[in-house]
């Protein structure tokens, strides 16, 4: 009778744990940023994959900048594509969106229910067009299951955004976009062309990401309070001195090009610093590595010592496959 009494109090504590469990994830939904690929710039490398990232907010998987490798990543975590019905994109540079396809395609061969819906600047319509007339071939040969496929067109839809905007992403989650400094010529923005930092929140939390930008007051408005500010980072001598060894072959007009190119339309470690102590962020994680191949800790201590002149707070060197979580003040 004893041993009866006391498997009924063990079940009966069993079942109050999952509930108290079940409750307490009911009223604080996850709001966690996972590192898909962390390299910077269009150079494959053995350590990094390209630039890509996963959004978990609620019950929703998003992802943020798809990279070539990007399902690959998603693999390596164990999340199916069927499990992602939305895909915000910073801006249209191929190491961004390289990936792109692939999540796309692949989603449609595996005919996963819903559409996904692709979010990005100006000119990610006419990107994924191009991905859907890239299955025209694959959709008249079909799957082999003796019945036409459906239309790739009809799996995926595109939403293009500008600087400014805001988004309602239901149950209490929502996005906010700034148009970031990564295309200005001369100080100036490019009037045709736009890359977007973007704010996602949920509730009183919220992530600022970067995507690629250089010093910018949109940017520093955009993330004012964030509990997490996810950011771009450049190692800009290693990174320059690499490129002059390595393309022998580069013109001097384009080095100089590069140059200018990396020097404004990217952040140091100072002026991520200097970002974060304005904004007054939680923590910063760096992702986005432009730096030269190889292993990351050599160049850790001076990025650290850079962002620390100006920031006080916690900062993470991200790696592929890291997750960084937002939890509920209590």
């Amino acid at each position: 009778m004893m041993q009866v009494k006391l498997a009924k109090m063990a079940l009966a504590l069993s079942v109050l744990a999952i509930s108290s469990g079940s409750a307490l994830a009911a009223s604080c939904p996850a709001l966690r940023w996972t590192t898909l690929g962390t390299a910077g710039g269009p150079v494959p490398t053995a350590e990094r994959s390209e630039p890509a990232n996963l959004l978990t907010i609620g019950e929703r998987r998003i992802l943020v900048d798809t990279g070539d490798g990007t399902v690959d990543q998603l693999a390596r975590i164990g999340l199916d594509l069927g499990a992602v019905d939305t895909v915000f994109i910073s801006h249209n540079h191929l190491d961004h969106t390289g990936g792109l396809a692939a999540v796309i395609g692949l989603r449609w061969m595996n005919q996963f229910p819903g559409v996904l819906t692709v979010y990005g600047p100006v000119g990610t319509r006419a990107v994924v067009e191009g991905i859907v007339a890239s299955l025209a071939t694959p959709g008249s040969i079909g799957f082999g299951l003796g019945t036409p496929p459906p239309r790739p067109a009809d799996s995926v839809r595109v939403v293009e955004l500008a600087g400014g905007q805001a988004l309602d992403l239901g149950q209490g989650a929502s996005v906010k976009t700034a148009a970031n400094s990564h295309f200005d010529h001369d100080g100036k923005p490019d009037p045709a062309n736009v890359s977007l930092s973007y704010r996602f929140a949920l509730g009183p939390r919220s992530i600022t990401y970067t995507g690629d930008t250089g010093p910018s007051a949109a940017v520093t408005t955009l993330a004012k309070g964030s509990d997490m500010f996810v950011t771009e980072i450049i190692a800009l001598d290693a990174l320059l001195g690499e490129i002059r060894a390595r393309r022998k072959d580069a013109s001097p007009e384009m080095l100089a090009g590069m140059e200018r190119h990396l020097s404004t339309h990217h952040l140091k470690p100072e002026a991520i610093g200097e970002i974060a102590a304005q904004a007054g962020v939680g923590r910063v994680v760096l992702t986005h590595f432009a730096v030269p191949p190889g292993p990351l800790p050599q160049y850790e201590p001076s990025i650290r010592t850079g962002i620390a002149a100006r920031y006080a707070g916690p900062v993470d060197l991200a790696r592929d496959l890291q997750s960084f979580d937002v939890g509920c003040r209590p």
